[in-house]
């Protein structure tokens, strides 16, 4: 395994071609410059996104829960990096989107053996 990778996530929007004042968000996941997208199943108004502060814009109710589901993402996307980094995995944007998605290997179910 390297020592040195690089990881990082993003949260970014995609505008929608048929309601262009609705954007998709989607999180990217790069790991050693390989990203991998996902996309996180929500529709936001595109004049409410903060690009540089990758946030929803506001105070407003629903700007707090769709920033904190932000964050609860991001939280949940750091914590798997540091599990494949304890299982001594080699890590991949791929290998971290499936654990978050619950397709990897390690996740199996009782009938699955």
């Amino acid at each position: 395994m390297r020592t040195n990778q690089t990881y990082s996530v993003s949260f970014f929007i995609r505008k929608k071609k048929k309601q262009p004042q609705l954007a998709a968000l989607y999180v990217r996941i790069t790991v050693n410059g390989r990203s991998m997208e996902l996309s996180l199943k929500r529709t936001i108004p595109s004049e409410k996104w903060d690009s540089v502060k990758n946030r929803y814009k506001g105070n407003s109710e629903e700007a707090k829960i769709i920033n904190a589901k932000i964050q609860g993402n991001h939280s949940k996307l750091l914590s798997i990096y540091d599990e494949l980094i304890k299982e001594d995995k080699i890590i991949t944007a791929q290998l971290v989107k499936a654990r978050y998605l619950g397709t990897d290997q390690k996740h199996k179910s009782l009938t699955d053996l």
